[in-house]
């Protein structure tokens, strides 16, 4: 506990406790004053050199120490960085390093003093073109949270700002960089709209747009996020003349620029959305989204509310926020059908905050539903889903959000960019299509069609969306960008004057429920102006190259096989591929036919293999009413070799057939050659069985855990002579386990409902030398469920023979336990005293004394047994049971003398040569004393 003391690097409440790397930092520092003081600098850098050199640990304590000095006196900073760039033998890596994470995880907690010398530093190592220098750029500008002005934030932002501008040559020699510069200060101009800060707003403004013209091509790496920022700043002049640019004279920014589709098509990395939301902020989002039960996320939000968006400015961020949660929270198939607080309740939360400022209030639905309006196939179906599922879930206790959801998105497809109104439209219906197609929502009938609605906004619903109502036709799911009529799209006037003006009409966001006024709105012009259709720089995956490759070779297969192929590809259900597969069986006579529809099948399913679809929601279900189009394609698969020949050829393109297969067999095969459709499929393969399961197996723990383990018994069940022992399953098994899954496994393998490990002794013997070299709870695990298998002991005493205390404790002492539980028998003590007395008297001394304590009668018969055969060398026997009598009391000696030892050592004394007489003479002297005092 503090208790007033003071410390030149942070600012400390009464109760905190001292920060450890404010420890560690002044430390450091102590330590290098004591070996500089009273030294002349050629001195201090000869002693300091040299002490770099000793050790690592040695470098990043003078590294640390001159930090700290750079960090806490200004005065002797320069001098202190040149002794630092001098004496770093790591091109000052670690000094970047412990930055990063000051600024990352401590800048709020540090003295104003203290914050001027982090940015002095960063600007030092700016100017001398350190290799990392951008990193730190990355951290404070992550720093900067939209909507404050407080003065410690705009601070920073001044501070960074003038840095950038100070050195221009150096931020242009970074692409990467000046899209997160570009992004973030885009962000940051809205919130900057005072006359107080109107010199800071016209700076960001000038950097913003130089940027955009002098590197236009590096800017829009940035993405279709790029138009939403530009759009909250159209009004001001400098931006209203680069939107003229964009839109009319698109080459004057760049030769290779062909337009705003060019823009809009690509989708925003993750990198800039999660450098909008400050660290702490990330850190207790993500808390919420994985850690939080629903029903008791209340008092959290509350508490985020009063901590984060208590002011009015503070609600600036709420847009940012939505952006952060639809397009980098992707929780994993076990966080979405669990109770932790869905994505979509957050969502409305935020936007329940904002309704007291309308313009907030649209720009965070916009947020919301900006990836719905350029959306294509190649999309994540997780950056739309928080949306419709707020609509869905808020129609029956908060219909009023769901209303204005509504209402937003049907005026918003027409008016945020006339220009691209029919793109906008296809794309949002796409994205509807897709959010049917994958289960998201069961169907659009309670949410387009209910009574909760008023009438107009059901007239506006159908007229928007007339194809998802039961009369309408069919949507076309194979709508694409690239497919609309462009010419009709893109109708500018090319004699619209240069002086004229793009704003955004305060006046017109009004109402909560108004639609965001686009930025291209006010271009006037009557006559078509054309722009080419922009289909290059499409990132396109390996899979949808193959699938381009397999439509282009359709006419080598038969007609009606054709024909029901783009039946399906129009309707993508069970029914249609259903009638593909049963021509395909009457068309398939050669490989070629399925190497040409395999990949054709990949693509058309990648919706139902996809990373929105999930096997977990069907564990606990034996039958779907309607049918998914894998279980159609297993369902021919398992009555079909050539569909069986099929999914060998889909394995190329799809990895996830595998498991899919094994699900699908195992929730609707009977109980007898359970997994034999799946056997007959490895077979088709040249790899090893083992290999085949192994590598379908990893695909599924590595998308869903949960039916990984599910699928384990009846897979070692049905599998048992092909995979028991193979020790790579075993190690992905404990590498994922969690401590659910192991009791269940282990109360499975008590239960003998199947085996892991077998009994052959040298496979044991393999997989758990194997397991050596594992982490130690995952040996743990493995003798965990070996114990629960029960092993045959005499196999656990031949493993401890390969085993040392010393490098391998985790095994050993598992295998000593183990021993312990194990009944005694005349075999296993005969196995456990031939053990070496040089390595392993331990071992002996522990179990061979606890068999004796629990069964004294019963170890004296077949240790006398031992003797009389001479199973074991008897040498080493002795020597063991010299040691054992040590651990034992009089009582115990004495009644098993009374039984056969000493018979069976007298015997021995009279049989064997003078060299072993000698010590059995020894011993049985031994056993005599014990036995007097036992008597």
């Amino acid at each position: 506990i503090m208790l007033g003391k003071q410390s030149r690097l942070f600012c400390y409440d009464l109760l905190d406790a001292k920060d450890e790397l404010d420890e560690k930092l002044e430390k450091s520092y102590h330590e290098l004053s004591v070996v500089t003081s009273n030294r002349r600098e050629n001195e201090i850098y000869d002693h300091l050199n040299q002490k770099v050199c000793k050790s690592a640990q040695e470098h990043e304590e003078v590294i640390l120490g001159l930090l700290y000095a750079l960090l806490t006196d200004s005065a002797a900073a320069s001098k202190n960085y040149s002794t630092l760039a001098m004496i770093a033998r790591d091109g000052m890596a670690h000094l970047i390093r412990m930055v990063e994470i000051i600024i990352l995880e401590k800048l709020q907690k540090l003295q104003d003093s203290v914050k001027d010398q982090v940015l002095w530093l960063v600007r030092e190592l700016v100017q001398t073109h350190v290799a990392g220098a951008d990193i730190l750029c990355y951290a404070l500008l992550k720093q900067m949270p939209a909507g404050s002005t407080s003065r410690g934030d705009i601070w920073l932002v001044e501070s960074l700002l003038h840095l950038l501008l100070d050195n221009r040559s150096w931020l242009e020699s970074q692409p990467a960089l000046i899209d997160s510069v570009l992004y973030t200060y885009l962000s940051l101009i809205p919130s900057h709209f005072t006359a107080k800060l109107a010199a800071l707003r016209e700076q960001e403004t000038g950097l913003c747009v130089s940027l955009l013209r002098s590197k236009f091509m590096d800017c829009i790496q940035i993405g279709r996020d790029l138009i939403r920022l530009l759009q909250n700043v159209a009004r001001i002049p400098e931006f209203s003349e680069l939107w003229r640019d964009i839109l009319q004279f698109p080459e004057r920014l760049s030769p290779h620029f062909t337009g705003i589709l060019l823009l809009a098509t690509k989708r925003t990395s993750r990198r800039f959305i999660s450098g909008r939301i400050t660290p702490e902020l990330e850190i207790k989002l993500n808390f919420l989204l994985s850690k939080v039960k629903f029903g008791q996320h209340k008092k959290y939000q509350e508490w985020f509310q009063k901590k984060h968006l208590s002011s009015p400015e503070s609600l600036e961020m709420i847009p940012e926020l939505i952006r952060y949660i639809c397009c980098v929270i992707h929780p994993t198939n076990e966080i979405l059908g669990s109770d932790i607080l869905p994505r979509w309740a957050v969502v409305g939360w935020l936007l329940s905050l904002c309704q007291v400022n309308p313009v907030i209030s649209s720009f965070a639905k916009l947020a919301l539903f900006y990836d719905w309006l350029f959306y294509s196939e190649s999309d994540n179906i997780m950056n739309i889903e928080p949306g419709i599922l707020l609509m869905h879930h808020s129609l029956r206790s908060h219909h009023v959000m769901t209303a204005s959801l509504l209402d937003f998105i049907c005026r918003l497809i027409p008016s945020y960019c006339p220009a691209l109104d029919k793109t906008v439209e296809c794309s949002v219906k796409m994205a509807l299509t897709d959010i049917l197609q994958k289960g998201v929502v069961p169907s659009f009938d309670t949410l387009f069609d209910n009574p909760k609605l008023d009438s107009d906004l059901k007239a506006m619903l159908k007229a928007t969306f007339f194809e998802f109502y039961p009369q309408g036709i069919t949507p076309q799911t194979s709508c694409s960008i690239e497919e609309s009529n462009f010419a009709d799209q893109f109708a500018l006037d090319s004699s619209t004057p240069e002086d004229t003006v793009i704003t955004i009409s305060d006046d017109e966001l009004v109402g909560e429920d108004d639609e965001v006024t686009s930025a291209f709105s006010d271009v006037e012009g009557n006559e078509a102006e054309v722009f080419q259709v922009i289909t290059e720089g499409r990132n396109e995956d390996d899979s949808n190259s193959s699938a381009g490759d397999g439509w282009n070779r359709i006419t080598e297969l038969p007609t009606e096989l054709q024909e029901k192929l783009f039946s399906f590809r129009e309707e993508r259900n069970s029914k249609q591929l259903d009638e593909c597969l049963e021509q395909l069986q009457k068309s398939a006579q050669n490989e070629g036919a399925l190497m040409i529809v395999a990949p054709l099948l990949a693509d058309l399913l990648s919706d139902d293999f996809g990373a929105g679809c999930s096997l977990y929601h069907e564990a606990d279900a034996q039958s779907r009413s309607n049918e998914r189009n894998y279980h159609c394609l297993f369902r021919h698969a398992i009555s079909s070799s050539s569909i069986l020949s099929l999914l060998v050829a889909l394995h190329r393109h799809q990895p996830k057939v595998g498991y899919f297969f094994l699900f699908y067999l195992q929730k609707t095969g009977r109980s007898q050659d359970l997994f034999l459709p799946y056997s007959k499929y490895v077979g088709m393969f040249s790899e090893p069985f083992a290999t085949c399961v192994c590598r379908d197996l990893k695909e599924c723990v590595e998308n869903e855990c949960t039916i990984f383990y599910l699928l384990l018994p009846d897979v070692y069940k049905q599998f048992h002579d092909k995979i028991c022992g193979v020790a790579s399953l075993l190690n992905m098994i404990v590498a994922n386990i969690d401590p659910v899954q192991l009791s269940k496994l282990v109360h499975k393998l008590m239960l003998k409902q199947f085996q892991m490990f077998g009994h052959d002794c040298q496979l044991l013997q393999e997989t758990i030398i194997s397991s050596l070299q594992w982490d130690s709870f995952e040996q743990f695990c493995v003798w965990q469920l070996l114990s629960a298998e029960g092993p045959d002991i005499q196999n656990i005493i031949i493993i401890l023979e390969k085993l040392s205390l010393e490098e391998h404790p985790e095994a050993f002492s598992s295998a000593l336990l183990l021993l312990k539980c194990e009944p005694l028998g005349a075999m296993a003590l005969g196995t456990l005293f031939s053990l070496p007395v040089s390595s392993h008297c331990g071992v002996v001394d522990a179990v061979g004394s606890h068999w004796l304590n629990l069964n004294p009668s019963k170890y004296a018969k077949y240790l006398s047994q031992l003797m009389d055969k001479a199973a074991v060398k008897i040498d080493t026997l002795l020597e063991h049971l010299t040691r054992v009598l040590i651990y034992l009391n009089n009582n115990q000696i004495f009644e098993v003398s009374e039984h056969v030892l000493t018979k069976s050592l007298l015997k021995l004394f009279t049989s064997f040569p003078e060299f072993l007489a000698k010590n059995l003479r020894e011993t049985f002297s031994k056993w005599n004393r014990k036995i007097r005092k036992g008597k």
